[in-house]
């Protein structure tokens, strides 16, 4: 009896521990499956990490080149070890997936540490030829491996996220793997990122400061000057650039300045036919149109193209001195010269009558990188990452196949800035 009751028992637990296991399992697989999608995005995320930061690694490498000034040359050295960290622990989570991976972690990591040691060397002592030769070297492994991760990218674009892609033995980042494997790369011997075009917003409209307030009737007769009766009325912007916002017939929207009534922002999307201008004319267009909307005495200062339609920065010009926090932004369509866009929030926010620039200091005396090859000098003004601005001499030029526009304290001549242009074919010209 004793027996029976104890079978009856282990029967009625055996079958409570499947139906457990049974509900377990369910949750299981439900929860397998929303951490799988979970870490998908993780995966995704990690690699676009990891190719944003090469871009900024190859950018500051390049940087290096054009850079004269010691403290100039730490700050990117220091910002390549940094970025080499985040990189490198990008790295990390993909190589859960791709032991291949490590091979790149160790590359990136020695960057990161040749990076620091050199760092650490400045300002007191200076770089040697051999170890620019080095940078140089790394530079050009650092630039395949991007182009290693950018196709890895492509070839699961149509075959869902690269966690399921590698989950699946499909070994997307081989080109990693057998960039770091091949024997005709050697690595240097160890030890062992147009110009201004976000300006300076420091969120006061310095230049609507006690400018009369417009009605909307108002407005709406002076748009009816520019474009005709073919526009309605779409509400308010009521940000620190207070602006009326009209809808035009033909499809674009255009925002008015309650204070002033300047057009702040023009936005015109339309498919853009053949280029029958070229970039000169679409920068006199751009500045005709600035003229007649108020905004004068501006200057073309950096034309971009792409698919066919010119990207012009306009920078206030005052005594053949460029004020780079008083830009505006215009787009011209090369097939008819029409302007598609405007942004002038810069000049809004910053031109203001300024104390006139005292003497200063001949540009012949600054000293630039070896081997750079100078296309222009001009002296401006620039704004600085603390809401200040500094007056500065610009030189336009190359070094190699690279385009640089380094700036120089117009008073110390000390170098303050380096930035370099990006040709990319789907973007247009950059400068970073």
């Amino acid at each position: 009896m004793k027996a029976k009751v104890y079978k009856t028992a282990l029967i009625c637990v055996s079958l409570l521990l499947v139906a457990a296991l049974a509900v377990t399992l369910g949750i299981f697989v439900s929860r397998e499956g929303k951490y799988s999608k979970e870490l998908g995005a993780l995966y995704d995320s990690a690699y676009y990490a990891c190719v944003d930061n090469l871009g900024d690694i190859d950018n500051k490498l390049a940087k290096l080149d054009a850079a004269s000034s010691a403290e100039i040359r730490k700050e990117l050295l220091n910002g390549i070890y940094t970025d080499s960290e985040v990189t490198a622990t990008s790295l990390a989570m993909l190589a859960g997936k791709n032991d291949e991976i490590e091979a790149a972690m160790k590359f990136v990591n020695q960057l990161g540490d040749y990076a620091y040691f050199l760092a650490k060397k400045l300002p007191g002592e200076e770089i040697t030829s051999e170890e620019k030769e080095k940078l140089s070297a790394l530079r050009e492994i650092a630039g395949k491996l991007e182009d290693a991760f950018l196709a890895a990218g492509e070839s699961v674009a149509e075959g869902g996220n690269l966690y399921a892609a590698l989950g699946k033995e499909v070994t997307a980042l081989s080109g990693v793997y057998d960039l770091f494997n091949e024997g005709n790369v050697e690595y240097p011997e160890m030890i062992y990122d147009g110009p201004f075009s976000d300006g300076l917003l420091d969120r006061e409209a310095k230049f609507l400061k006690d400018k009369p307030e417009f009605t909307r009737e108002t407005v709406e007769a002076g748009l009816k000057l520019l474009y005709g009766e073919g526009f309605e009325y779409a509400g308010m912007n009521e940000s620190s650039l207070r602006s009326y916002i009209f809808s035009l017939d033909n499809g674009a929207n255009v925002q008015v300045t309650v204070a002033g009534g300047l057009v702040a922002e023009y936005s015109h999307t339309r498919a853009i036919g053949d280029a029958v201008l070229d970039e000169q004319q679409a920068a006199t267009a751009a500045i005709e149109a600035l003229n007649k909307l108020g905004y004068e005495g501006m200057q073309a200062v950096w034309v971009s193209v792409k698919d066919n339609t010119a990207y012009i920065n306009c920078a206030y010009t005052e005594n053949d001195v460029i004020y780079y926090p008083d830009l505006i932004k215009v787009k011209i369509a090369l097939d008819n010269g029409e302007v598609t866009g405007i942004s002038a929030a810069n000049y809004l926010y910053n031109h203001t009558a300024r104390e006139p620039i005292g003497e200063v200091k001949d540009s012949s005396g600054a000293v630039l990188a070896e081997g750079f090859e100078t296309s222009s000098v001009r002296l401006t003004v620039i704004p600085t990452d603390w809401n200040t601005e500094l007056t500065a001499y610009e030189f336009a030029g190359t070094i190699g196949d690279n385009t640089y526009y380094v700036y120089y304290d117009a008073y110390t001549l000390e170098q303050i800035k380096v930035m370099r242009v990006i040709k990319d074919g789907n973007e247009g010209n950059l400068i970073v």
